[in-house]
């Protein structure tokens, strides 16, 4: 007798440090319709549950009841449901309504018992320059964040407390997630007008795990220089590339079934051999079913309590982690502080009597402030004491 089950193929986790219990609930998560073919066709059965997808198959002892094939590509969408996402949310201002996030277990990227599908943040380099907000890592896959300006010419270790803040040992979203989205035709407009256009593309290679697959290369030549041309990349399953064009590359996602409105992210799941990170069933065929996981960084801001005009007053921490500095009728923090729906532990001294707990920052109100040579986002507080 034949006892068939339910059991997990995969399942991905949304997590954001904002929050107190980490989960980020805010998105709608849906496949592509090739995607909702392919759970058709294996009799899969997905739901989302607050943070989470859940992906299961029809199993016997442990086992898909319709086996899995290597190679496998599952697709899927999500949809921002937050407005105020980006004002609490540590990601690149660079951000534009002509990209999107990519996501994909092909990351690789273990680190902290997670397997995330985020790209790796890039280790310390003292030859780039870091403005406040960016990421980089130790040897041993601590995450940092910078606080002040650093490059070669003013370099700044992350041992160097004044330019550099240590988060935690998970991997999160970063700059290196963003792709430029494409359709299969799109319009290509060059700097100035070319009298050709040599187009090389290249995908994915299971056997190096990385991104050096040639699979296209043409030249077209015009009769006279244009300024544009229409590139045809129609022969391309949907998915991440690297397209260049006269020499120019760039990271590029295409999928037609994009329509107007961009999802916020994509995400690609594989079944494949290599690397560890898409082994969705063991060598005997056994159902592994992996967690993936997401991880949102919250925003560090500058914190800038106001006073009524006329009053003057101070703030300390009890947690003795961050300091303020008065001025006039406001009192800034000196460096900047994590955004939190959790109260911190902040006592405010005004003509002499003691106040706590004050208002912490409020994702909803961002502003900018300079502070030395650099331009932070602001959090004003408004108090009426």
């Amino acid at each position: 007798m034949i006892d068939i089950n339910f059991d997990g193929l995969f399942s991905i986790e949304l997590l954001h440090r904002y929050f107190t219990d980490q989960l980020y609930r805010n998105f709608s998560i849906a496949p592509t319709n090739k995607t909702l073919a392919i759970i058709n066709g294996y009799r899969l059965i997905t739901k989302q549950y607050f943070n989470k997808l859940y992906v299961a198959v029809q199993s016997n002892a442990g086992k898909p009841f319709i086996s899995i094939d290597e190679g496998l590509q599952m697709t899927f969408f999500l949809t921002l449901n937050d407005q105020y996402f980006f004002n609490y949310t540590n990601l690149p201002g660079a951000f534009n309504s002509s990209q999107l996030f990519y996501f994909t277990n092909r990351s690789n990227n273990v680190t902290n018992g997670k397997s995330f599908l985020s790209a790796p943040i890039a280790a310390y380099n003292s030859a780039i320059a870091y403005a406040p907000g960016d990421l980089a890592t130790n040897g041993a896959n601590v995450v940092y964040r910078a606080i002040s300006s650093n490059n070669a010419g003013n370099q700044h270790a992350l041992t160097d407390t004044n330019y550099w803040i240590a988060v935690d040992n998970n991997s999160y979203v970063s700059g290196n997630d963003v792709l430029q989205y494409l359709p299969s035709i799109s319009t290509y407009t060059f700097s100035s007008p070319q009298a050709l256009a040599t187009i090389s593309v290249l995908g994915y290679n299971n056997s190096t795990g990385d991104y050096s697959l040639p699979l296209l290369s043409n030249t077209i030549n015009f009769t006279n220089p244009v300024a544009s041309f229409s590139l045809d990349l129609s022969a391309l399953t949907p998915g991440k590339y690297s397209v260049s064009v006269n020499g120019t590359q760039q990271w590029v996602y295409i999928n037609d079934e994009i329509g107007i409105t961009k999802p916020f992210a994509v995400v690609d799941i594989y079944n494949q051999a290599t690397p560890a990170s898409c082994n969705l069933l063991s060598a005997g065929g056994n159902l592994l079913s992996p967690l993936y996981s997401v991880y949102f960084l919250n925003r560090a801001t500058l914190w800038k309590y106001i006073l009524p005009t006329g009053e003057t007053g101070s703030i300390s921490d009890n947690a003795s982690a961050y300091t303020f500095a008065s001025a006039a009728n406001n009192i800034t923090s000196t460096s900047p502080i994590p955004l939190s729906d959790a109260l911190l532990n902040f006592k405010l001294m005004i003509n002499g009597n003691p106040i706590t707990p004050i208002p912490c920052a409020d994702a909803r109100r961002l502003t900018t402030l300079m502070q030395g040579s650099d331009t932070y986002a602001c959090s004003e507080i408004f108090l009426n004491y």
